[in-house]
């Protein structure tokens, strides 16, 4: 009968290798871009390129885990006992008594012509013996029962939540190297930027003098903001006056001369000539100002007293004076 090797001490000497590996691998990268210089342009025509910094900050943050996320889980124990099943001949050590099956009696002749026994009673003998060996199949399995989790063993999953965060700037700097080229192109920018100026100047210039000129316009002709208009600041430092060589129109106030009654004024006629000039030193101007010329009439318009005394032929011949010599 054919033995064959089914374990070692109880140890199945079936060989079964397993290899698990896992593993993870992260790629992160920045790129930088070179471009072109930085252009100003100021009008004209005039553009200009200068020295380039430029200066990428950046902010990476990764976080990876997996779903449904899991710290450990029960995985269920069965009873996966296999003791018998199979019945395997094996070389089994017995001991040899007379009671036994296995009883060797059996006897040899040595050298000497003495017969031997090859086995005496009680030593050690190797016979084949069918022992029961497990087959590969539970035991509860091959009585007819079910496999059922007899209890529940926590094992951990060994789930981790990967988190990077990088935090880096990344700066190219570029240079031309024509200077004289840089250097000219930035003095024709700042010409150019001059005559902008002066022709917002210019153009300040002209608003202003246009502002001016019909605010003045509208105000001798007496049409102006209300002051509580949101455009009354619109004229409202424009000032009007009188132009130059011209008097600003104004009044007089003269005091009324008396007359007495021609029957009790004397009949001797008054010579207008001689009227007295201290009477026109007391009339005053309605604003305190005596021009020369007024002065200058009155002095020669009668008084009041030799008024009355003129006849009654010469009233008219009076106040005819007195109407040419009066202000117009």
């Amino acid at each position: 009968m054919k033995a064959y090797a089914q374990g070692v001490g109880g140890v199945s000497a079936t060989a079964n290798p397993i290899a698990n590996s896992s593993g993870s691998v992260t790629n992160q990268a920045i790129q930088v871009l070179q471009g072109p210089y930085v252009t100003n342009t100021y009008g004209g025509g005039v553009s200009c390129q200068g020295t380039t910094l430029n200066m990428t900050p950046y902010i990476q943050f990764a976080d990876s885990r997996k779903d449904p996320w899991e710290d450990f889980y029960n995985e269920p124990q069965y009873n996966t006992t296999d003791a018998t099943g199979k019945m395997v001949p094996t070389y089994v050590t017995v001991k040899n008594y007379p009671w036994e099956d296995w009883y060797d009696d059996r006897t040899y002749t040595d050298d000497s012509g003495a017969t031997v026994r090859w086995f005496p009673d009680g030593s050690d003998i190797s016979i084949i013996q069918d022992i029961d060996s497990p087959n590969g199949v539970p035991d509860i399995v091959d009585t007819g029962g079910e496999m059922t989790p007899s209890w529940y063993k926590p094992v951990r999953t060994d789930m981790r939540a990967n988190q990077s965060f990088n935090l880096g700037l990344s700066a190219t700097l570029s240079i031309p190297l024509n200077r004289g080229m840089q250097r000219r192109c930035r003095e024709a920018a700042e010409a150019q930027t001059a005559s902008v100026l002066q022709l917002t100047a210019n153009k300040r210039l002209d608003f202003e003098i246009a502002r001016l000129k019909n605010c003045g316009e509208l105000l001798k002709a007496g049409i102006m903001f209300h002051p509580k208009s949101p455009y009354a600041s619109v004229c409202a430092d424009v000032v009007v006056t009188n132009p130059g060589g011209t008097v600003k129109p104004h009044t007089h106030d003269f005091p009324q001369p008396t007359f007495n009654d021609p029957s009790t004024s004397s009949s001797s006629e008054v010579n207008p000539s001689s009227l007295d000039t201290d009477q026109s030193s007391s009339l005053e101007e309605s604003d305190g100002v005596d021009s020369s010329q007024e002065v200058s009439a009155l002095s020669q318009s009668p008084s009041s007293q030799q008024v009355s005394q003129l006849s009654g032929s010469d009233l008219l011949g009076v106040w005819q004076i007195g109407h040419s010599l009066s202000p117009q």
